[in-house]
C-alpha cells in the first residue's frame, strides 16, 4: 500500500475527551467494562462465523493519502483474519466537515501468530492505560482504555499508519525502551494495601459459597491431615502419576524456583511484563485446545490474560515463580493464599516453554508438599477446573471433585502470611477488634437459633 506518513502530533480540531474521575479505581472499572463489552461482542458474533468483526474508521482526507481498501483482497494466509466493525473512531479526531468523508471505512487483518514483540505492544498500549492521569491536553490518553483498539493495533498486518490504532500505538512504544531486560523486569503494579488485596481475593475464592450467597463450581481437594511427608501422598499415586513427578524436577527441567511474597503496600512481585507474557501465552494456548485455533479464540484469550493478569497482581498471597535455569526468563508462575486451614492454588500460569517442562505438576508437588509440612492447613485446595479433563488430571493426584466443598475446606479464619510480610495500616487494630466483636455477635446468634 501507498500511503505518507502521519504527523505526530494529532490535529487541532480534536476535542478533548470528557471531563473523568482519575482515580485508578475508575480507571480500572472503565478497562473491565471494556474487556466485559468486547467479550459480550465475542459471544455474539463469533458463534456466526468464527471471523472476529472489529473495526477502524479511516483519517479524515487531509490527513491520509491511501488509496480506498473497500476493493483491496484481504490477506488469506492462515493466521490473518478480518477485523472490521462499524465503529466511530474517526470522529474523535475528524473536524465537522471531514465527517462525511471519515466514514470510510478499512479493512484490517489480525495476525494470530503471537511473539514476543506484539505482546510487549499489547504491554506498552495497557501500561498507557493505567498511567493516564485526566490531562484534558492528553487528548489521545483516554482512548487507550479500549481493548478492541489494543488488540488491533497489537496484532495488525496491514493497519494504514494514519488511522487512530496506529498512532496510539507509536506513541506507546516511544515511552517505553520495550528491548530492555530492565523494562520486562520493571514491577507495574499499584502499592496495595493488605486488606483490599484480600478483598480482591475473595471473589476467586470462591467465598460466595462460604458466606451462602450462592453455589460456586466444584472445587478438587486434597485432605493432606492423614499425611506426614509429600512422600507418603506420592504413595497413594497410580504410576504413572508417579513417573510424571519423578520428571516434574528443577534439576531434570531446568528450571529454578522461588517463593515471593505479595506484600501488602508493596506493588505484586509478578506485576510486569515478563509475567505477562506468560499469561497470555497460556490463556491463548489453552483456549485454543478446547476451541480450536481461531480468530475467536484468540481474541478471546487476549481479553481474558488482560483480565486475569490485572486480577492475580491485586489478590494477596504468595507466588512461586518459574525461571529458565540457562537464560533466568520467567517461564511461569503459581499464585498461592493461605486462609483458615487451607491452601489454595488461585492461579497458575506458564508459557509454550514450561508447558512441556512438567512445571504445573511441580507446582502441585511443592504446595502439597509445604501444606503437609505447615500444622495450620489440613487442605490444598486446587479450585475449580475448565474442563471435565482437567478434573479427571486433578483426581488422578488424589484431588477430589467436591460439590459443598467449605464443609471440607476451612476458609474461616485469616489469610496466613510469612512475618513481617505486610505493612501495618492505618486502623488495623481497630478493624481487628471489630471484626472480632462481629465474630462474637454471630456466635450469639447462632447460639440463639440453636435453642429456639
Amino acid at each position: 500500500s501507498q500511503h505518507t506518513t502521519t504527523p505526530s502530533v494529532p490535529p487541532p480540531t480534536l476535542a478533548a475527551p470528557p471531563a473523568m474521575d482519575t482515580s485508578h479505581s475508575y480507571q480500572l472499572a472503565t478497562f473491565i467494562r471494556s474487556l466485559l463489552f468486547t467479550c459480550i461482542l465475542l459471544v455474539c458474533e463469533l458463534g456466526v462465523g468464527g471471523a472476529f468483526l472489529g473495526g477502524v474508521r479511516r483519517a479524515p482526507s487531509h490527513h491520509r493519502n491511501i488509496p480506498s481498501t473497500s476493493k483491496r483482497p484481504l490477506s488469506s494466509t492462515s493466521n490473518s483474519h478480518l477485523y472490521h466493525r462499524d465503529c466511530d473512531f474517526t470522529r474523535l479526531y475528524a473536524s465537522d466537515e471531514d465527517i462525511q468523508d471519515s466514514n470510510q471505512q478499512i479493512a484490517v487483518t489480525i495476525d494470530t501468530t503471537l511473539s514476543d514483540d506484539k505482546i510487549k505492544s499489547l504491554f506498552a498500549w495497557i501500561k498507557c492505560a493505567f498511567s493516564y492521569d485526566g490531562d484534558e491536553n492528553d487528548v489521545y490518553g483516554y482512548y487507550y482504555s479500549n481493548i478492541e483498539l489494543a488488540i488491533a493495533a497489537s496484532f495488525e498486518n496491514n493497519m494504514p499508519k494514519d488511522s487512530l490504532p496506529a498512532k496510539l500505538m507509536d506513541m506507546a512504544l516511544k515511552k517505553e525502551a520495550v528491548s530492555s531486560s530492565d523494562w520486562e523486569e520493571e514491577l507495574i503494579g499499584d502499592a496495595i494495601g493488605r486488606r483490599d488485596r484480600e478483598s480482591a481475593s475473595l471473589g476467586a475464592m470462591g467465598a460466595a459459597q462460604w458466606s451462602g450467597q450462592w453455589m460456586t463450581r466444584p472445587h478438587a481437594l486434597l485432605n493432606v491431615k492423614n499425611f506426614t511427608s509429600v512422600d507418603d501422598w506420592v504413595k497413594t499415586l497410580p504410576r504413572g502419576c508417579k513417573r510424571t513427578l519423578k520428571k516434574a524436577t528443577p534439576e531434570l527441567q531446568n528450571f529454578t524456583v522461588t517463593i515471593k511474597p505479595i506484600r501488602g503496600g508493596d506493588p505484586a512481585p509478578h506485576s510486569s511484563y515478563a509475567h505477562f507474557r506468560c499469561v497470555v501465552e497460556h490463556e491463548v494456548r489453552l483456549l485454543a485446545n478446547m476451541y480450536g485455533e481461531s480468530t475467536g479464540a484468540f481474541v478471546n484469550a487476549l481479553a481474558e490474560a488482560i483480565s486475569r493478569y490485572m486480577g492475580t497482581t491485586r489478590m494477596a498471597g504468595s507466588i512461586c515463580e518459574y525461571r529458565d535455569a540457562e537464560t533466568n526468563k520467567v517461564i511461569g508462575f503459581a499464585h498461592e493464599c493461605l486462609k483458615g486451614r487451607t491452601a489454595r492454588g488461585q492461579w497458575f500460569y506458564c508459557d509454550d516453554s514450561a508447558a512441556t517442562r512438567y512445571v504445573w505438576f511441580h507446582s502441585v508437588h511443592d504446595l502439597v508438599r509445604r501444606a503437609i509440612e505447615d500444622d495450620r492447613i489440613d487442605v490444598v485446595d486446587l479450585g475449580p477446573s475448565g474442563s471435565d479433563a482437567f478434573s479427571e488430571l486433578k483426581s488422578k493426584y488424589g484431588f477430589e471433585s467436591v460439590v459443598d466443598w467449605p464443609a471440607v475446606a476451612d476458609y474461616n479464619g485469616d489469610f496466613i502470611y510469612e512475618d513481617g510480610q505486610n505493612e501495618d495500616e492505618m486502623g488495623d487494630d481497630m478493624i481487628r477488634m471489630i471484626e472480632q466483636l462481629m465474630k462474637r455477635q454471630a456466635t450469639r446468634d447462632f447460639r440463639q437459633k440453636d435453642t429456639e
